[in-house]
């Protein structure tokens, strides 16, 4: 199997039990989603720091530390917040299944910014898998919860920017996926932590201390799924790694959902969605 498909398989099945995790903790712990997904980011990026210096990886340059400073002030650092938001409001199922069409938007952007080749197979991919996410956010019932739909479309928009600009600074780059991990996860914690700090002023402290100990393994599975994704990008094209890792990843959640948190988590609705949300990567990988 080709390296890069194995790798974004890999990252897709880290993601999912993030996913699962951190609706499993956001439920133990009632704690404030934003604060949740500080602590978790920057635990992920301890980690991933901890690894490349283990390894003994090159260290980044000043350009390095602002591209994929770059990277991660864009997703996950101003997307997270609205991940754990979107998994509170909706369900580890549905956001992920939500979170499914940012190939979409992944593959959009690589052909206009990238020069990434289109095909008929990726424009039906494409179709079948806004079809998949346009099922869940049409589901009765989930009108009343709307904000979360949209927080789930919002994340995988940015996810697909996310996607792009990182396969980008890649190729100009010789440090390792840990490395540039590293500093992606540690700018988005910055900017988890500023915006805790803005909508906590006064118990910021608490607030922190009260998603600490939920959250840590969500910080771990991060930690691990991002370097994976990127050391993917780094070696496939985006319209290859992108619908190969959410296929992974939507498999998985609902698996790993379904065990955890019973019938609530694989609703007819939520399979059919899953199948077009597959069968539309399918087709654009095979493309």
């Amino acid at each position: 199997m080709d390296t890069a498909i194995l790798l974004a398989i890999l990252a897709g099945f880290f993601w999912a039990a993030n996913i699962v995790t951190v609706r499993w903790a956001l439920q133990r712990s009632q704690s404030f989603p934003l604060a949740g997904a500080a602590v978790g980011l920057f635990i992920a990026a301890a980690l991933a720091l901890i690894i490349a210096i283990a390894s003994g990886q090159a260290a980044p340059t000043g350009d390095d530390l602002l591209r994929f400073g770059l990277v991660g002030a864009i997703a996950p650092g101003s997307a997270q917040g609205l991940f754990v938001a979107a998994i509170g409001s909706i369900g580890a199922s549905r956001t992920s299944v939500l979170i499914g069409t940012s190939p979409v938007f992944s593959i959009l952007l690589a052909i206009a910014f990238l020069g990434e080749d289109w095909k008929l197979g990726i424009i039906v991919g494409t179709v079948v898998t806004v079809a998949g996410g346009a099922i869940i956010g049409w589901e009765p019932g989930l009108l009343a919860r709307r904000l979360g739909v949209m927080y789930g479309l919002i994340t995988a928009l940015t996810f697909g920017v996310r996607d792009v600009v990182a396969r980008s600074f890649n190729t100009d780059s010789d440090i390792s996926a840990w490395t540039s991990g590293a500093i992606v996860l540690g700018a988005a914690s910055v900017v988890l932590f500023v915006m805790v700090a803005v909508q906590h002023r006064r118990d910021m402290g608490s607030a922190l201390a009260g998603a600490f100990p939920e959250f840590v393994a969500s910080g771990l599975l991060i930690g691990l799924a991002l370097p994976t994704l990127l050391a993917a990008l780094d070696r496939g094209q985006v319209g290859v790694v992108a619908p190969l890792s959410l296929a992974a990843q939507n498999v998985s959640v609902v698996a790993l959902a379904a065990v955890v948190f019973g019938r609530d988590e694989r609703t007819p609705r939520i399979l059919v969605a899953i199948v077009l949300v597959l069968f539309g990567a399918t087709l654009v990988s095979v493309a």
